[in-house]
């Protein structure tokens, strides 16, 4: 997918440093950043032993953006996606990427025969829980994790 000089493709073995990144920038946002005690060479090889995906927003030579998911099973839906991280850098925020990457996931979901997709939202983050309810995401909020449905199921 494109739009003007952003595009949204598959994330590759050059990518994962600008993954980390954004997961970082993604810890310190969520006040947590002494929680994360991975590094590149843990994502290099977890991505080349097909651990987990990931999808990102590239704009020009940078990636400003990410989703990083992996396959999953639910008793009750079958075969979904684990969406584990997405973040836009902040001065990107509110500017469609964000919609952009979650279209793609939800593509990427249909096309490959996944259920549903599944994830974690902090309680307090009411712009992100804001953001998956406009994308038509079921929240539950007993459990604060969200789901968007790919088929009836």
């Amino acid at each position: 997918m494109m739009q003007r000089d952003l595009m949204i493709r598959p994330g590759n073995r050059e990518d994962l440093k600008d993954i980390y990144r954004l997961v970082r920038e993604l810890a310190i946002y969520e006040k947590a950043e002494q929680e994360v005690s991975t590094d590149p060479e843990i994502y290099k090889t977890a991505f080349e032993d097909g651990i987990f995906k990931c999808l990102v927003a590239q704009k020009g030579d940078s990636v400003i953006g990410m989703m990083l998911f992996y396959d999953a099973f639910s008793t009750w839906k079958g075969k979904m996606l684990w969406l584990e991280d997405f973040v836009v850098e902040e001065k990107f925020r509110q500017s469609g990427v964000g919609k952009m990457l979650f279209d793609s996931l939800i593509e990427y979901g249909k096309s490959n025969g996944y259920a549903l997709i599944k994830w974690e939202v902090l309680d307090w983050n009411t712009p992100a829980i804001k953001f998956y309810e406009k994308m038509g995401a079921k929240m539950e909020t007993n459990w604060w994790d969200g789901k968007y449905f790919l088929n009836n199921r």
